[in-house]
């Protein structure tokens, strides 16, 4: 996250400040010098910090590649990628975190962006994109994430919607904030091609199960009518054939079983 360096006077006392703010943009490390009290004359955005020493050796100790312009930012990341096994994040997923105001570098891991979202949305006043966000992980699962979904962002008026519904219920904003955010990647469990068992989000919460009764509701309009145009009739005849063509040689193996072996032998003799 971009640093900016502030000078001014105090509000309260008039004595010159000079500090530093981590923050999204000039806009909002403006917000905060004010919220601190802080009578804003100048703003200058600071260059990004170089890696440290430690931060290159540790890197060097985990045979990690370091780009030649790497941040400190960037090898953090880098290393934590290495250190905790996750995944690379998608430029879909870093482009979420930037629409809630967190800067990520390129190399941020998917579980560490996930965590990083969720821990800004917890913070009291940002209720409502805590909620689009958890609606929109929801609606995710539903439809086996796929690429092609209808819906491709939490800004969508369906999500919103939701969210709005959502937002007056106390209960159900808590029982969201007590979600790590790397456990809105997937909810439940399931079995990976190599027999692991995974375990995601949890989907016996209330706000799990309201959110996708809501969803499912408002699905019915949208996206259930795709899904009956893509079933056609034809397939469904084949199917009932297979089902009476196995039927079919059931019955021959059944009849042939019967058939004493003595009449067999003689059949097989004539």
């Amino acid at each position: 996250m971009p640093s900016f360096e502030i000078t001014g006077k105090g509000i309260d006392s008039g004595r010159k400040r000079k500090r530093v703010y981590s923050a999204a943009n000039e806009g909002e490390a403006l917000q905060a010098a004010e919220k601190d009290g802080t009578l804003v004359e100048n703003i200058v955005e600071l260059p990004p910090e170089p890696p440290t020493e430690r931060q290159l050796e540790y890197a060097k100790d985990l045979g990690l590649s370091i780009p030649s312009n790497a941040t400190k930012a960037d090898l953090s990341d880098l290393i934590s990628l290495k250190v905790d096994r996750d995944k690379p994040s998608t430029s879909r997923h870093r482009e979420f975190a930037r629409r809630f105001g967190i800067e990520v570098t390129q190399y941020v891991g998917k579980k560490a962006l996930f965590n990083r979202i969720q821990s800004a949305l917890v913070e009291s006043g940002r209720e409502r994109e805590l909620l689009s966000w958890f609606v929109y992980r929801i609606y995710r699962e539903l439809i086996g994430g796929k690429d092609d979904a209808p819906i491709q962002s939490p800004d969508d008026p369906i999500i919103q919607e939701i969210a709005e519904n959502l937002e007056n219920d106390e209960k159900i904003i808590e029982s969201v904030r007590r979600y790590e955010g790397s456990e809105l990647i997937w909810f439940g469990e399931w079995t990976a091609p190599d027999g692991y068992l995974h375990s995601g989000g949890s989907n016996r919460t209330a706000a799990y199960k309201e959110a996708s009764l809501l969803l499912k509701q408002k699905l019915n309009f949208t996206e259930n009518l795709a899904k009956k145009d893509r079933s056609s009739p034809k397939s469904g005849k084949n199917d009932g054939n297979s089902k009476a063509s196995s039927r079919g040689c059931l019955s021959v193996i059944v009849v042939v079983l019967l058939i004493p072996a003595s009449l067999v032998a003689y059949v097989a003799l004539a």
